[in-house]
């Protein structure tokens, strides 16, 4: 992947992404894009897997991170890093649907490889594809800003990902709260 060439076995000290990303600005060097890449690479490509399949996640991911490469003059820390890069990752993954005309797609999302029983393993596979089916059904602004909020993102930051007021992403949490209780509703009768 895309870290492999950068990881040159230099490691730096810092730890903050906006330092990170503002010395990486500054000096160019690999090793801080790096660091940025293993704290964020994962984050963003489950991201994307979530709304896509594995090979476009992967591609977008990669893309992603070349915009960063590209477009890293851009970055103003007005937003955090992590806000900056997804909506870099949301802008692409549009962009691709707009291409294919493609809105409504499907997803499985791989097991953890913590120590379960078979029986446990069946039981977790079955409820993580009762809820990415569920997540689904929602209309694409809703699941986005409700997975956005699962990756930890607050609502400000999901208004900056999307570009859409507070108010807007606010609502769309709601609604996408009420259709997955009613859902969850239909599917326990």
């Amino acid at each position: 992947m895309l870290l492999s060439w950068f990881n040159r076995d230099q490691t730096l000290p810092e730890t903050d992404p906006q330092q990170l990303m503002q010395s990486y600005v500054q000096t160019d060097k690999p090793a801080y894009l790096t660091q940025l890449i293993q704290c964020y690479g994962n984050d963003l490509y489950h991201f994307l897997l979530r709304q896509s399949d594995p090979a476009l996640a992967a591609d977008l991911s990669q893309q992603s991170w070349l915009k960063v490469m590209e477009q890293k003059q851009q970055f103003a820390g007005h937003s955090s890093f992590k806000t900056w890069l997804f909506a870099i990752g949301r802008n692409l993954m549009l962009d691709e649907f707009r291409k294919q005309k493609r809105w409504c797609y499907d997803n499985q999302e791989d097991l953890a490889t913590e120590e379960y029983s078979p029986a446990d393993l069946v039981e977790q596979q079955q409820n993580e594809t009762k809820l990415q089916d569920l997540l689904m059904q929602l209309p694409l602004l809703q699941r986005e800003a409700l997975l956005l909020q699962l990756e930890g993102f607050s609502v400000l930051q999901i208004a900056q990902i999307t570009t859409a007021e507070p108010e807007t992403v606010k609502s769309r949490l709601r609604y996408a709260r009420q259709a997955l209780v009613k859902q969850c509703g239909e599917h326990d009768e």
